[in-house]
């Protein structure tokens, strides 16, 4: 168990570096009647119920992470200024998975998110000799990107993906 934390902890870091858009500093965590709001990030999103597992932790760059234990899955949410206006949502994505060996993709669509465009990735891939499943989200809101993933080892990734999904589903960009 340790051992698995140790590389949850490594695939944070991971995450956080390979995505160079990230805004230096945190942001306290506010969460409200279940909805999540950081100040000056331009958006909501609802987590889910705290009786389904998911704790609220901070680990660095990252507007909220949610770790649920008995399926030792995260959630990361990451929003950034986006410099390049012409980098589009596959480049963007092609950012976070830096770093994962043997990428499997299983899918990769373009959707609309709250009326933004997205790009959704599904992948599997190793890391520290651990098999992930990830699903990403990219979003692209005016002058910012939004990263919505969640990964969890490949055998315990489908119990968590619906509580992932509701929290996409429930994303609304907020205009300046």
């Amino acid at each position: 168990m340790a051992m698995f934390f140790t590389q949850l902890k490594k695939a944070i870091f991971w995450l956080s570096i390979a995505n160079f858009f990230c805004i230096v500093g945190c942001a306290a965590i506010r969460i409200e009647e279940g909805t999540f709001s950081p100040r000056d990030k331009n958006y909501i999103i609802n987590i889910p119920e705290t009786g389904k597992g998911w704790e609220s932790i901070r680990i660095d760059k990252e507007d909220i992470a949610l770790w649920q234990k008995q399926y030792k899955a995260m959630i990361a949410i990451i929003s950034s200024n986006i410099e390049n206006k012409a980098l589009s949502p596959e480049m963007l994505s092609r950012e976070l998975f830096l770093g994962l060996a043997g990428k499997k993709i299983i899918s990769k669509e373009p959707v609309l998110v709250d009326d933004q465009s997205a790009l959704h990735t599904i992948l599997e891939g190793r890391m520290d000799n651990s098999t992930l499943k990830i699903s990403s989200y990219v979003i692209k809101a005016g002058d910012k990107v939004y990263d919505l993933v969640c990964w969890a080892p490949s055998g315990s990734f489908d119990y968590i993906q619906g509580d992932f999904e509701n929290m996409v589903r429930s994303f609304r960009y907020m205009k300046e």
